[in-house]
């Protein structure tokens, strides 16, 4: 899957693993790991390990994640009860919002600032991808 700012520039392309929520990809030109430490989703740059991206759920009992990248905290959490947009927060104001392409498909996206680094964007629309399939996959089980 490509990653595309709104001018149509490719930052990244993902690779998502099929069965996990883990991912291979390439941010701007340096390759990046996507996947899990227990309960946190994490985001490693291979080539410079000390740059990380984390994601927790604050409570289980709400939809929301906390995402940690260097000093700032961004949140991404459901706009509404019954809308199926997110709205992304950095360091408690508010900057931003996700949603996907149509009814039909899953193709999320993520509007934020261009001073949020791409690594970061690209880290927050993993995170609204496995939000969105987390809240698919319960529906599914939940109508059967």
């Amino acid at each position: 899957m490509s990653v595309s700012r709104a001018d149509g520039t490719t930052i990244a392309e993902l690779d998502k693993s099929f069965w996990t929520e883990r991912a291979t990809v390439v941010i701007e030109g340096r390759p990046w790991s996507f996947g899990k430490d227990g309960g946190a989703r994490t985001g490693i740059c291979e080539s410079d390990p000390a740059l990380r991206l984390s994601a927790t759920r604050p409570s289980f009992w709400r939809q929301g994640w906390q995402v940690t990248s260097g000093s700032t905290t961004y949140e991404i959490k459901p706009a509404g009860v019954f809308i199926s947009a997110y709205d992304v927060f950095r360091d408690g104001t508010a900057i931003g919002a996700s949603g996907k392409g149509s009814f039909w498909t899953n193709k999320p996206w993520v509007d934020v600032p261009d001073d949020v680094p791409a690594a970061d964007a690209v880290f927050l629309l993993w995170i609204a991808f496995l939000m969105r399939a987390r809240a698919a996959q319960s529906a599914a089980s939940a109508s059967t």
